[in-house]
């Protein structure tokens, strides 16, 4: 419960604990290589006609499908590594179509304690960085391609680490990832010796590149422009390149973010697990923690020709100022509130961002309302994680909302949470459509469930689609398109490398 992450947290382990009361398939045509870090599969190449990329829950294989298809199927890219101890998480497609980061976690390993033990070699079950490449064997033969499947986490990043979930792609040779990193020998930020030292939870941006001969190294990405030892940074989104191994000027990035020496007052700060807003009365949930969370705000990064931003953080202003009223500071299990889970649009004009709101019909003055929420847990009715509202926006030339950012509708009593959106645009005839994907989740009499859905939101905050393939579907994301992929002007471009 302590730890923070939000409803990525949440919903890799609604998807875990799916996944885990289930056999599911065991990795049949898969073998082993070095145990919990290298793995060869059997290649199931991505399509070039698909554009996301999820994970199933009911299976645990990473699947691809159409954008344009909402009651068409999906395919399957990877398979799930039950046997081996390992459940998946969210994946991200390189422009290339041959490369995926994935984030996996082993839930038998052993947690961390006091200190160095027995389950540093598989990141004592956090979450860890995989890459998945396609390796051709012999030319005359695809049959025997594979998926070499390597943990990053522990090759390249540190044992000691935890990935929070998140990858994008600047282009096919570089990726964005946020992590926490501690030596191999060090303590970690939350453990039985310790608590819970929020402080010490300042996960940053870190890159993956790949040399011309395609070997990664994993590396701190622009460090002096964003870099900041006293802030957490979230979820990061790219938006696609123009050309396949190169950044262009004014190629865009989303920053989710949160500053431990936020000015002191009641604008940047709200307490956790309390009674009362003010961190008066009693304990929400005498399990956790009371203290007090800086709120998290969304930035627009622009780069230059080598991608690195063009100003330092400090010169960087929010895409707009979260709203601070008592709904907005009822964080449910999760210690963060504000604006999170931002994405940018492939032409870069859009962002859309989750912010935490309790439920509008409720009782502002409960700081434990969104406790009771959708609680997650059957039997534990203060297990709900905290209540997103999907909000979406144009920015303007200063890279903030050109106008008050648009919510979009519910459709549930209490209203649903609505999380992880992303973009995805394609040609359609001579036009291009522009859609909004997202995740919802809510408490009906059968317990607690969710689905995907699709949003034209260039056709209003009701034109909504619902997924087919959406109603086993987690943390659906895009797969990265060079422009003229979704504008339509070269469809041969969109074939891989």
């Amino acid at each position: 419960m302590h730890r923070t992450g939000g409803i990525r947290r949440a919903l890799l382990a609604l998807a875990m604990l799916a996944l885990l009361t289930s056999p599911g398939p065991a990795a049949a045509s898969c073998e082993v290589v070095v145990p919990d870090e290298e793995i060869h599969c059997t290649y199931r190449p991505v399509r070039p006609q698909h554009d996301l990329v999820f994970l199933d829950t009911d299976s645990g294989e990473i699947r691809t499908a159409r954008a344009r298809r909402p009651r068409g199927g999906s395919r399957v890219v990877l398979e799930p590594f039950f046997d081996l101890g390992w459940t998946p998480g969210v994946a991200t497609v390189a422009p290339g179509l041959e490369r995926l980061l994935v984030a996996r976690s082993k839930p038998s390993c052993p947690p961390f304690q006091r200190g160095p033990g027995p389950g540093l070699d598989c990141s004592y079950g956090r979450p860890t960085l995989w890459l998945a490449e396609h390796r051709v064997n012999d030319p005359a033969n695809p049959a025997d391609d594979l998926w070499v499947h390597l943990n990053l986490s522990r090759r390249l990043l540190g044992r000691n680490s935890e990935i929070h979930g998140w990858t994008t792609w600047l282009h096919d040779d570089l990726a964005l990832f946020n992590a926490v990193v501690f030596p191999d020998e060090g303590g970690w930020y939350n453990s039985p010796a310790t608590g819970y030292r929020q402080k010490k939870n300042a996960a940053q941006i870190y890159a993956v590149r790949f040399d011309a001969a395609g070997r990664p190294t994993i590396e701190r990405y622009a460090p002096g422009q964003l870099w900041r030892r006293r802030c957490l940074t979230g979820r990061v989104s790219a938006q696609p390149p123009e050309e396949i191994r190169s950044c262009f000027p004014g190629q865009r990035i989303t920053i989710t973010r949160r500053c431990y020496d936020e000015p002191e007052g009641e604008a940047g700060w709200a307490w956790f697990n309390t009674e009362n807003a003010d961190g008066t009365g009693a304990l929400c949930r005498a399990d956790g923690p009371r203290i007090q969370v800086p709120v998290l705000r969304v930035y627009v990064a622009e780069l230059d020709g080598n991608c690195e931003p063009t100003k330092v953080f400090e010169e960087m202003a929010p895409v707009r100022q979260p709203p601070g009223g008592a709904l907005f500071r009822q964080m449910g299990t999760v210690p963060e509130w504000g604006d999170m889970q931002a994405s940018i649009s492939p032409d870069g004009r859009f962002v859309a961002m989750a912010t935490i709101q309790g439920d509008p019909a409720g009782d502002p003055t409960d700081n434990c309302a969104a406790f009771r929420l959708h609680p997650r847990q059957p039997g534990d009715p203060l297990s709900g994680g905290g209540r997103h509202q999907i909000h979406f926006c144009r920015l303007d030339a200063d890279l903030r909302c050109q106008a008050e950012a648009v919510p979009i509708a519910n459709q549930h009593t209490p209203p649903e949470s609505s999380a992880l959106p992303m973009f995805a645009y394609y040609p359609t005839g001579e036009r291009i459509r522009k859609t909004l994907f997202y995740t919802r989740e809510w408490t009906d009499p059968v317990g607690h469930t969710g689905d995907i859905q699709r949003l034209d939101f260039k056709r209003g905050r009701d034109a909504r689609v619902w997924l087919a393939y959406g109603r086993h579907a987690i943390a659906i994301q895009p797969i990265t398109k060079l422009h003229s992929c979704w504008r339509g002007t070269d469809r041969t471009s969109c074939s891989g490398r």
